[in-house]
């Protein structure tokens, strides 16, 4: 199996413009493709600062062992100290090797001089194929994590393993949910929408009674949330089991039936197409321009940051369903710990990550002000304490309560390793979308062939049926 792309990542070479709202930024992928099959052993780093340059961790005892762990969260380095309080054999030091993309390139080129990697990395659930594949992670079943199984929700679980393998330890995830202005719903008389199909209908009433109106913003070029709504929508366009064989499904019935409802309210002006997390976005949502919002269960912390006027306003429910009476939802966001194979200290590091995913002493900082991550720990879901916490863009109200349910209720992603050169092609081809000169469906159909092209390209068997 090959693989090789351009060295900007765009499976049609042409430049195009990037958002710079993106809440992901794609990869450097020549950076990161690289490595691709070398499964190149690494010795662990021993570094000892963290971003701030200041000691990463505290209480270390003299002859402990000593990991390195690759991690950005904030709140990351306060789990840390507190593992190494309560295992003094076990010494952790945090390193910032920079967030998401470019710790994933950094992590790569180590791989690839086979020197350099840390022991343990922090890995999103989407990126874990495309180190699975060139055996780059330690199968943690070997080492008791598999007993952490009944803490997790299944869906983390699942984006975890392939068969009896275990690659990482889940830790967080982002579950969404229908947040709305209820101020806004009351005043137009709409009630909260189960399905898509009322939540159709009360798009178009609240446009009609005032066309500067939208019920909510979905932006065509944010790949995370689309795939995160079609994945609730029972509309998840790739399967993947491990090996050279990828499904890609952008043009079946069930993503045309998505690609073809979103286009229909952006034609009719029912739903806004801003960019995520840009100053429009927050504008619209704050002034009632929008009157919810397509919320993963990290979206509320970060929001109440952008708004001033509607603080207090915003309350939770379950999303919109395709079938009256389910209650799926889809999961946009959230990490794992991988062990990074050639570490000398696997059982070191495999004790570290599964009491930073599972445990109820890291979840305690973790789930807490600083941190503020949404856990994939079961315990805390089904706290009362936990689904009790109100913030001050839900007033009185309690969201937890149904991010929590939410998170046990998705349908399970499957993310093939060949997310990388993904993401970075979706920003060109649904750019025309947002611009009006090509249909959420058109842009399935392109994308579909583009991605069969690349995949076909780098030595996989690919499925579109």
């Amino acid at each position: 199996m090959k693989i090789h792309i351009s060295n900007d990542g765009d499976l049609t070479a042409p430049r195009r413009r990037r958002r710079h709202t993106r809440k992901l930024a794609t990869l450097a992928v020549a950076a990161v493709i690289a490595v691709a099959l070398a499964a190149c052993s690494s010795g662990g780093s021993t570094s000892t600062t963290a971003a701030t340059g200041k000691p990463a961790a505290k209480g270390c005892t003299a002859g402990a062992t000593v990991l390195t762990f690759w991690g950005w969260p904030a709140g990351y380095n306060l789990a840390v100290d507190a593992f190494n309080k309560t295992h003094p054999d076990v010494c952790v030091k945090l390193e910032n090797a920079g967030a998401s993309t470019a710790e994933y390139v950094k992590l790569n080129d180590a791989l690839k001089a086979g020197s350099g990697a840390p022991d343990v990395a922090t890995i999103e659930y989407f990126e874990l194929p495309s180190f699975e594949i060139t055996k780059s992670l330690v199968d943690l079943s070997a080492y008791g994590v598999s007993s952490a199984k009944s803490t997790e929700a299944p869906v983390t679980w699942s984006q975890v393993t392939q068969g009896k393998a275990i690659y990482a330890m889940p830790v967080d995830l982002g579950p969404l949910a229908l947040f709305y202005n209820s101020k806004e719903v009351a005043s137009a008389g709409l009630s909260v929408p189960s399905t898509w199909d009322e939540f159709a209908t009360d798009a178009a009433k609240l446009h009609s009674k005032n066309p500067a109106d939208a019920i909510t913003n979905f932006d065509p070029e944010s790949t995370q949330d689309v795939l995160a709504l079609m994945q609730e929508y029972n509309a998840f366009p790739f399967t993947y089991t491990g090996g050279d064989k990828i499904g890609i499904h952008f043009t079946d019935k069930s993503e045309m039936a998505f690609a073809n409802y979103w286009q229909s309210l952006i034609n009719s002006k029912e739903v806004t197409t801003a960019a995520d997390f840009s100053p429009a976005q927050w504008a619209n949502l704050d002034s009632g321009a929008n009157a919810a919002r397509l919320s993963p269960a990290w979206g509320p912390v970060g929001m109440q940051l952008s708004i001033k006027k509607t603080i207090g306003d915003w309350t939770t429910a379950q999303m919109p369903q395709v079938t009256a009476g389910s209650n799926l939802s889809g999961n946009w966001g959230g990490s794992t710990l991988a062990v990074v194979k050639g570490t000398k200290h696997a059982k070191q590091a495999a004790e570290f990550v599964k009491w930073f995913g599972g445990s109820a002493a890291s979840w305690n900082v973790l789930s807490g002000p600083v941190a503020g991550a949404f856990p994939g720990y079961v315990p805390l879901l089904n706290s009362s304490s936990f689904q009790a916490r109100t913030l001050k863009i839900t007033g009185t109200t309690t969201p937890n309560t149904v991010f929590a349910k939410a998170a046990q209720n998705m349908v399970d992603p499957q993310w093939p390793p060949i997310m990388t050169a993904a993401l970075t092609q979706w920003t060109s081809t649904f750019a025309g979308v947002t611009k009006g000169t090509e249909t959420l469906p058109q842009a399935f159909a392109t994308y579909q062939k583009q991605l069969v092209s690349y995949a076909k390209s780098q030595g996989f068997t690919v499925t579109t049926n």
